[in-house]
C-alpha cells in the first residue's frame, strides 16, 4: 500500500515504517497516529480514471487530445483549410477555448507550420515581447485528436480571447460601402504593432487577409491569426489562398518570398476593401481623404520582393500624425456589429 503522509502540525512530509502505528515527524517533532483505513494510490487513480472520463461526461459533442478532454460547442468560424470551434475543457477547473480543426489531412504541414510559429513568437525576445506577444494566439495543445468528435483529425486549441468574435471579412459583409474612414486608422495601427513585433522576431505572416484579422467588438481591439503561411524572412511562402488572389501583390504574380514588405502591402490591400475600395484596382471611394488615401494606395504598391525600405513601427506613428491633422484630437470609434 502505498502512503502519501503529511504532518498535521507542520505540513512536513512524513516517512513511517512500514508496519509502524505512528511517526514522529523530524521537523516539528510531533507524533502522528497513523490511520490504517488510508486508500490505496492505485485505487485513487482508478477512481481519477473513471471520474475524468468522457464518457461520464454531460456534453453531447467533445474530442480527446492525450489525456485532456474537452467539450465541443458551435462553430465559429472556417478558414481555407481549418474550421473553428468554441470549446471548454470538460472538468473543473475549466477555461475557455477556440479547437482549429483540420477539413483534409493534406493541409497537415500548414497546421503544423502554423503552430511552429506561434511557439517561436511566445517564445520571441524582440523589444515590446512582453506586451505584444500578448497579442498573439495563445496555445494550449496541439496534435492528433484520439477519441471523440473529429477523431483521428490534427488540431489546434487555443486560449479564447474575450470579444474577438467577428473577422474584417464579416465586417466587410456589414459594411459593403465601407466603414468611416477615422475607423480605418486605429484598425491598421493595430495590425501594424503586431506586424511589427512579428517583423523584429525574424518572422513573415504571409496572409494578411480580412478573414485572418480578428475584430474585437465594441473595443479597438485587433487580432492576427492563420498563421499557416508564416515563416522566416526570407524563406518561401509556403502558399497562396487562391480565392483571395487580389490581396496579394501583382494578383499572386511575385517570386512568392516571405518580406515584410508583402505583410505590409497584403495589410493595406485589406484596408483599401473595408474601406470600399478594389484590392487588386487599387481605387478608394471619394470619402476617404486624400492624405490617407495616399498613404494606403503607396503602400498597397509595396514591391515584396524589393529591398526593405519604411517598416510597420514607422508607418503606423505616420498614421498617427495624419489622424491628428485630419481629424483633430482622437475619438472612440468602435466597428459596430449585430449579434
Amino acid at each position: 500500500m502505498e502512503r502519501a503522509i503529511m504532518c498535521p502540525q507542520c505540513n512536513a512530509p512524513l516517512t513511517p515504517h512500514p508496519f509502524a502505528n505512528s511517526a514522529v515527524c523530524s521537523y516539528c517533532g510531533a507524533t502522528v497516529q497513523l490511520d490504517v483505513s488510508s486508500i490505496s494510490a492505485e485505487r485513487f487513480h482508478d477512481s481519477y480514471r473513471v471520474w475524468n472520463s468522457p464518457t461520464s461526461y454531460p456534453f453531447p459533442a467533445w474530442l480527446s487530445m492525450g489525456d485532456s478532454h474537452w467539450a465541443v460547442h458551435q462553430m465559429i468560424g472556417q478558414g481555407d483549410s481549418s474550421d473553428v470551434y468554441t470549446a471548454q475543457r470538460a472538468r473543473w477547473p475549466t477555461e475557455l477555448v477556440v479547437v482549429k480543426t483540420l477539413r483534409d489531412e493534406k493541409d497537415a504541414a500548414l497546421l503544423e507550420n502554423e503552430w511552429r510559429t506561434i511557439q517561436i513568437l511566445l517564445g520571441s525576445q524582440a523589444r515590446g515581447a512582453d506586451t505584444f506577444s500578448a497579442l498573439m494566439p495563445q496555445s494550449v495543445i496541439h496534435g492528433k485528436i484520439s477519441d471523440g468528435q473529429f477523431n483521428g483529425k490534427h488540431a489546434s486549441i487555443f486560449r479564447w480571447q474575450s470579444g474577438f468574435r467577428h473577422t474584417l471579412a464579416d465586417v466587410i459583409k456589414v459594411y459593403p460601402q465601407g466603414i468611416p474612414p477615422r475607423a480605418v486608422i486605429w484598425v491598421w495601427r493595430r495590425i501594424l504593432e503586431s506586424l511589427s513585433f512579428i517583423h523584429s522576431s525574424g518572422m513573415v505572416h504571409g496572409a494578411i487577409l480580412p478573414e485572418h484579422l480578428l475584430v474585437q467588438g465594441n473595443e479597438h481591439g485587433i487580432r492576427l491569426v492563420g498563421f499557416g503561411y508564416a515563416g522566416k524572412k526570407g524563406d518561401r511562402l509556403p502558399g497562396i489562398v487562391r480565392e483571395n488572389q487580389g490581396f496579394y501583390p501583382g494578383s499572386g504574380k511575385f517570386k512568392q518570398v516571405l518580406s515584410p514588405q508583402l505583410d505590409l502591402c497584403m495589410s493595406a490591400r485589406c484596408l483599401s476593401v473595408v474601406l470600399g475600395g478594389d484590392p487588386s484596382a487599387q481605387v478608394l471611394p471619394a470619402a476617404v481623404p486624400a492624405p490617407i488615401a495616399s498613404v494606403i494606395m503607396r503602400v498597397a504598391r509595396l514591391d515584396p520582393d524589393g529591398k526593405p525600405g519604411e517598416d510597420a513601427w514607422s508607418i503606423r506613428e505616420e498614421l498617427g500624425q495624419l489622424a491628428k491633422d485630419v481629424f483633430g484630437p482622437s475619438q472612440f470609434i468602435p466597428i459596430v456589429m449585430p449579434d
